[in-house]
């Protein structure tokens, strides 16, 4: 046998010795990943694979020249691939994706459309598999220790836990509603967050848009919502707010489950199992008897009263978390149970004041204190401000930018028709203005967009119940109460016995600074209650003479105030710029 024919049997060898260690070492890594970490090195490769795929079919293919529909088409591919990503990995991939349909008109409509079916219940997990979570959180006991009567099929299943029914063996009488988180959250929470850190920064590099000022705030949300402890004190804290803050009707037309705190950790949370009937079924309301006015009223009333009276906001309040059942007292009056307190927003003090001056200059037409108030909080695009904070499309129309492409067109000789060319500088466009918004954020206050989310949520569900209240006065009502208060809790302030400059003021100045900030207290709340019946007393009108019309003409079809504007935005929108807007989109 020659050297050579040694050497090469010696390479081959060492060759297939390499594969072997190599596919050994793969398929290490691959059990151990799927049997101890819960798929997550996997769930995380995807995400890359899937993110980059989309990134790169920007990158290469949304060009002028392809046409309108080979646009639609790179959406659509991109929020296809996005969804199967998120169903694939499930988990918190589910709560990334939802997060992403609720920004739908800030991104193209095929994102919307597709993720919105990420809202559908999540599949559960046998006891078998929770019972180990259980036993993990109370050391030394099992399931059957603390709970009788453990249901064997989850009532409710979300992104990230599962709620039993089951009565306590302290109190066999109890019954209770047991919350409990998948088992294989606590493994892949990490990653996940850190692929969505990381697939933030390559979205920003790639294509220039801020991502990063948001990725802290929600990589804490998201944990706090995996923590049930805190859950329970938000819950606690609710009912709190109520009991001490709220008027004596919405005290009692609201109600929060008891915690059971004996049966509490940080990933098993139990409170008192309430019946009643969900807000995701208008209809089944409808037929036990209850006013959708009355429903909506309170809907409306008790998250007002949180945005701008307590401070302290649920962040979901969608109906799914929502219950109606008969008043324990009052027998003729619905009241509502509020469920799944995992995502609470604190605001600032001073944030909840310039947002009810902004609500208040808004109703009085004050334009300049409103323009100073969105520049205090980073934006310069008040325009883009509007369509960030309502979730609705951007007015492109009478832009700087988007005059002179209309210009542009007219001196082309362009008949109107929406050609391909301008359909990618309108999207170019919005991108470009985004952007310019975006890069602004670090001044804005993290609380708007949760703000922004509670509102939109409560007004798709105004909308789904056929819009039986007028939100803009119940809102304004609460803004105008919650100002009140902040102005005379400043007049009265102890603070006011000092002057920045002088130090200690004189009595006499004291006296007269504390006599002026209740003046501006109730001004300011005479004014602002003004503006609100001015504006809602509009809107009766309007949908008064809406209805006599209807009478008049025999046409069936009438608009209430929230319909008209978004009508009339969509009529411009698709007038001056082409496109058709998705309506379903302010659904989400």
């Amino acid at each position: 046998m020659t050297l050579g024919r040694i050497g090469h049997r010696l390479w081959r060898y060492r060759w297939l010795s390499r594969t072997a260690l190599a596919v050994s070492g793969a398929a290490g890594v691959y059990a151990y990943d799927k049997h101890f970490q819960a798929s997550a090195l996997a769930r995380t490769a995807r995400t890359f694979k899937d993110i980059a795929a989309i990134c790169i079919d920007y990158k290469l293919n949304f060009r002028t020249e392809r046409g309108v529909e080979h646009l639609n088409m790179i959406h659509e591919r991109g929020a296809k691939r996005l969804l199967r990503c998120c169903q694939e990995n499930g988990g918190m991939f589910i709560k990334f994706g939802q997060s992403i349909a609720l920004q739908g008109p800030l991104l193209p409509p095929a994102y919307g459309r597709e993720l919105s079916v990420l809202y559908d219940n999540a599949p559960f997990v046998p006891v078998a598999e929770i019972a180990p979570v259980i036993e993990r959180n109370f050391p030394g006991s099992t399931l059957d220790d603390l709970f009788v009567d453990f249901s064997q099929e989850a009532v409710a299943s979300a992104s990230v836990a599962q709620v039993h029914t089951a009565r306590l063996r302290r109190d066999p009488t109890q019954l209770v509603a047991v919350k409990v988180q998948k088992p294989e959250i606590k493994h892949q929470i990490a990653w996940d967050l850190f692929a969505f850190r990381t697939c933030a920064l390559v979205i920003e590099k790639a294509f220039g848009i801020p991502m990063m000022w948001s990725v802290s705030e929600v990589e804490q949300r998201l944990r706090e919502e995996t923590d049930f402890e805190r859950e329970g004190h938000n819950a606690d804290r609710a009912q709190d707010d109520l009991n001490k803050l709220a008027d004596r009707w919405l005290r009692s037309s609201v109600y929060i489950p008891k915690v059971h705190w004996e049966e509490t950790r940080r990933e098993v949370l139990t409170t008192e199992w309430i019946d009643g009937t969900s807000m995701v079924e208008p209809k089944r309301l409808t037929s036990q008897g209850w006013s959708e006015k009355d429903i909506m009223n309170l809907v409306v009333s008790v998250f007002a009263f949180q945005i701008f009276v307590s401070g302290n906001v649920h962040g979901d309040p969608h109906p799914g978390n929502i219950l109606v059942r008969q008043h324990p007292q009052y027998k003729s009056r619905p009241q509502l149970v509020l469920l799944d307190h995992g995502l609470y927003i604190r605001e600032s003090r001073q944030f909840r004041k310039q947002y009810a001056e902004f609500w208040r200059a808004a109703m009085i037409g004050d334009n300049a204190s409103m323009r100073n108030i969105v520049r205090h909080w980073g934006f310069g695009d008040t325009d883009m401000f509007s369509t960030m904070i309502s979730l609705r499309p951007p007015t492109l129309t009478g832009h700087p930018h988007m005059h002179k492409l209309q210009q542009q067109a007219e001196q082309n000789g362009d008949d109107g028709s929406h050609s391909t060319k301008d359909a990618y500088k309108e999207q170019m466009e919005f991108k470009r203005r985004a952007i310019a918004a975006l890069k602004g954020t670090r001044k804005l206050p993290q609380e708007l967009v949760f703000v922004s989310r509670n509102m939109n949520i409560v007004r798709a569900s105004n909308r789904s119940m056929g819009i039986p209240v007028n939100r803009i006065k119940i809102l304004g009502h609460y803004a105008a109460y919650g100002l009140h208060q902040m102005l005379v809790d400043d007049a009265l302030s102890p603070n006011r016995r000092f002057d920045r400059v002088r130090g200690v003021v004189s009595s006499r100045e004291m006296l007269l600074s504390r006599f002026l900030g209740l003046i501006v207290a109730e001004w300011s709340y005479l004014t602002f209650n003004i503006a609100v019946t001015v504006a809602s007393t509009s809107m009766a009108l309007y949908e008064g003479a809406s209805w006599i019309w209807s009478l008049i003409t025999g046409n069936s079809r009438r608009l209430d105030s929230e319909s008209l504007l978004d009508e009339n935005m969509q009529k411009m929108i698709e007038r001056k710029l082409g496109y058709k807007i998705d309506t379903s989109l302010f659904s989400a």
